[in-house]
């Protein structure tokens, strides 16, 4: 799993494999939909960064550019 900390979602979408399941969470807290994800770069993500990749499913927490991770 590549580390993606600081990079668009979409950056990090396109970086993995079309078949794998990835979520998307507002890292504020505050439940804002992700739609425009160039705009959005990832704060945290699960797996970790450097874990191989067998399938399971992608989750990334983000806020807008811009606005600081919490």
């Amino acid at each position: 799993m590549p580390n993606f900390h600081g990079n668009g979602v979409k950056a990090a979408r396109q970086a993995l494999d079309s078949g794998t399941s990835i979520t998307v969470t507002d890292a504020t807290g505050a439940s804002r939909w992700v739609l425009m994800e160039s705009n959005w770069q990832v704060c945290t993500q699960k797996p970790a960064a450097g874990v191989r990749l067998n399938g399971q499913p992608v989750s990334l927490d983000a806020v807008k550019f811009g606005e600081d991770c919490p």
